[in-house]
């Protein structure tokens, strides 16, 4: 499983529901594997989840044995390493397998038995002994939930770990148990989501066993990882009240799974759009030669000789064709009131061009994950014409330009920039993403340097600079200057001062 790519993950939280008992522990594996076979065909992946506390460490020596509840419901569930070998080789058939460990000790135990995932609970997440041990030993996944922590204590957990340089995947989780429909507050999830992105991946629940939505709602909002605590109905043991039976489940993952299906993708978004634009043709406008006019053969569609009216027909113009950037020439002699088919033209766009040049370039944001403000206007440079844009050219946005200047400069694969310099600003680079080559003139002082992501360079007035992308998917570079003066941009090659049509501008989105 990666909910990285969106993939669904559903863990089933056995905690201490085993009672103990391998037997009843396999029983509850077996009914929920079995149960979990309709919904792995909608992409949902499942696993189990154990818990861990070395009891003769973890429990004080005053408290063993006594009536705490807490202490009691440990030491009477307690499993030998015996009967844990015997069920985690057991579940690993079936399921992916996930472990929370509440010491130190148990989380050299999880690591032994190589766990797909570690978690770590919302009690310990700021326990920092044992999270300062855990993200020194710990190389395999890590997913943690946030229960109970206000924004500054959320904020120093994932410093903490980013700074570490760790992975982790968190869990909104309400600690309450059970959680009523109104301690859910998921919307609390969208605002985590909107300050740390993928890191929030998912929502643990322990919310009241007949709860069907939250796991919906949640998918909606961006959660790829469920957690949710599971038992069976049993004559000896009583099921507590946040662990859910099969039929709840059952419940949930219904819901769930209608939300996948109608949440549905992107890409399956774009192979739809055909039939979409299929079924609209019925309701558009056809290009009808106008009532007591004649086309002749290489005239230009226009106003003045052509009519939209309903209905349109198959294989013919639409209203929906026509803008003031394409034109239209007949191929032949048309008669009046004729129906105008796609075959009795030929088609020139003149925006196609720049309009490619846009997708490439957001294409590129999208890769690079960049932030731009959302109504940039794209500045395309294509020095030598639009031909050679991608042999040498360049694309700008210019964020801000007052007492000094920010621009972003987009460079697609093996695109070059030319030789220019400035008589009065003085720029710095900073490459945002891929890999530049940059060659400086000063007098007759000459440097080459390949800036690499992170790097900042400073070119002052009278330097000749020129600079290509040298990275498979192009490259980004953050300019920072004093202000920009469109007549301070001064090109070795004079041909390209000469073009005076070596701009085009085009809206981002």
């Amino acid at each position: 499983m990666n909910s990285q790519n969106n993939q669904p993950l559903v863990i089933f939280e056995l905690a201490n529901n085993h009672m103990g008992n391998v037997k009843h522990a396999k029983k509850i594996i077996n009914e929920y594997y079995k149960l979990s076979l309709d919904y792995r065909k909608y992409g949902i992946d499942f696993a189990f989840k154990f818990q861990f506390r070395d009891l003769d460490t973890f429990i004080h020596n005053d408290f063993k044995n006594s009536e705490h509840q807490g202490v009691k419901r440990f030491e009477t569930t307690a499993l030998s390493d015996a009967q844990w070998d015997d069920l985690i080789k057991f579940t690993k058939k079936k399921f992916i397998s996930v472990c929370t460990a509440f010491d130190e000790i148990s989380v050299d135990k999880i690591i032994k038995y190589k766990f797909n995932y570690i978690k770590i609970a919302s009690c310990s997440i700021n326990d920092w002994p044992l999270v300062e041990y855990l993200q020194k030993k710990v190389k395999t996944k890590i997913i943690a939930s946030l229960g109970g922590k206000n924004e500054k204590e959320i904020r120093e957990i994932i410093s903490f770990f980013r700074n570490k340089l760790k992975k982790i995947q968190y869990l909104y989780c309400v600690a309450k148990y059970p959680t009523k429909p109104e301690h859910l507050n998921l919307e609390y999830f969208s605002k985590l989501k909107s300050l740390y992105g993928n890191e929030i991946a998912g929502f643990s629940t322990h919310e009241d066993p007949d709860e069907t939505l939250s796991g919906a709602i949640s998918y909606a909002l961006g959660a790829r990882i469920f957690e949710k605590h599971v038992n069976i109905k049993s004559k000896n043991y009583k099921i507590n009240k946040y662990s859910t039976t099969p039929d709840q489940v059952i419940a949930w993952l219904e819901n769930l799974k209608d939300t996948i299906v109608r949440m549905g993708s992107i890409q399956k978004r774009k192979l739809f759009l055909k039939e979409e634009k299929i079924n609209l043709l019925q309701f558009q406008r056809g290009v009808y030669v106008k009532e007591n006019t004649c086309i002749k053969k290489g005239d230009s569609l226009n106003l003045k000789n052509i009519t939209f009216k309903f209905p349109s027909l198959k294989n013919q113009l639409v209203a929906n064709d026509f803008s003031k950037f394409k034109i239209f020439i007949s191929k032949k002699n048309l008669k009046p009131n004729l129906q105008i088919n796609k075959s009795n033209v030929t088609k020139k766009d003149l925006r196609n061009e720049v309009e490619i040049i846009r997708e490439k370039i957001i294409e590129l944001i999208n890769t690079s994950k960049i932030i731009v403000p959302r109504k940039s206007r794209l500045e395309i440079s294509h020095h030598k014409g639009l031909k050679k844009f991608y042999e040498t050219g360049l694309t700008m946005i210019t964020v801000h330009n007052g007492l000094y200047c920010k621009k972003y400069l987009f460079l697609l694969k093996d695109q070059n920039h030319p030789a220019q310099y400035h008589n009065n600003k003085t720029e710095s680079f900073f490459l945002l993403y891929g890999l530049v080559k940059l060659k400086l003139k000063k007098g007759k002082t000459v440097r080459t340097k390949i800036l690499k992501v992170g790097e900042l360079i400073t070119i002052k007035p009278g330097t000749i600079h020129e600079f290509k992308s040298i990275s498979k998917k192009g490259s980004i570079i953050e300019e920072l200057s004093t202000v920009h003066v469109k007549d301070d941009s001064y090109y070795v090659d004079k041909k390209i001062i000469q073009n005076k049509k070596r701009k085009s501008f085009i809206s981002l989105y």
